[in-house]
């Protein structure tokens, strides 16, 4: 149970997550949070569709998504629509090699799984 308490303004959410249990454990959490999910996407192109679509304040990031394309590349076509969109990666995938490959994106932060949700919700309190 997450005893923060609720932000003081309602931002937008997007979430990128293939595994359900998770997606739902997320929106779940950023609900409690105060935030409003907009969508949750299983796969990048999924993902580029909302970020353009929906608008959201920020979007969570998973790397390895279905589908062929990874959540790093959906990141990189986001950034085209919308190059000053917060993206806040959290992923299993954590290892050097990753974390550059995703830096090259312009993160906001990185997150290993499974995620800490104050330290998410304190991620988001800083965008406003």
């Amino acid at each position: 149970m997450l005893s923060c308490p609720p932000l003081p303004y309602p931002p937008r959410v997007l979430i990128v997550e293939d595994e359900r249990i998770i997606a739902m454990a997320t929106s779940v959490n950023l609900q409690r949070m105060g935030c409003e999910v907009v969508a949750t996407a299983a796969t990048g192109q999924q993902a580029v569709d909302y970020a353009v679509r929906k608008k959201p304040d920020v979007v969570l990031m998973d790397i390895m998504l279905q589908g062929s394309m990874t959540g790093i590349e959906a990141a990189r076509q986001i950034r085209d629509s919308a190059p000053n969109l917060p993206i806040i990666y959290c992923t299993a995938y954590t290892d050097a090699g990753t974390k550059a490959q995703a830096a090259q994106t312009n993160p906001k932060a990185f997150m290993g799984k499974p995620l800490n949700y104050a330290e998410l919700k304190n991620l988001i309190d800083d965008l406003g």
